[in-house]
């Protein structure tokens, strides 16, 4: 086995290799003791898992959304190009 395989194999049963096919989890501790790319893809595998399972971020305020929206369309009137004089008939 390899990382890319094992890579594959985190990305489709997860960082917990007692819930893999005994078939591949043999292989996969074996790659485990020698690499240490493997080790880095549980690890990362097993903080994104924490990340995921945290509880969510508090909701925006009331009214964020109306705020934001309204500012870019303030930049977007500051961004347009003023109108041209008009020159007079007798220029």
């Amino acid at each position: 086995m390899d990382e890319a395989q094992f890579q594959d194999l985190v990305d489709r049963h997860g960082e917990d290799l007692r819930l893999w096919p005994a078939a591949v989890r043999a292989d996969a501790e074996a790659l485990l003791r020698q690499s240490d790319s493997a080790r880095a893809i549980l690890e990362t595998a097993a903080a994104l898992r924490t990340a995921f399972s945290a509880a969510p971020a508090a909701r925006a305020p009331a009214g964020l959304k109306a705020r934001i929206i309204a500012l870019a369309e303030d930049d977007e009137a500051d961004d347009k190009p003023a109108p041209s004089p008009r020159l007079g008939a007798g220029s």
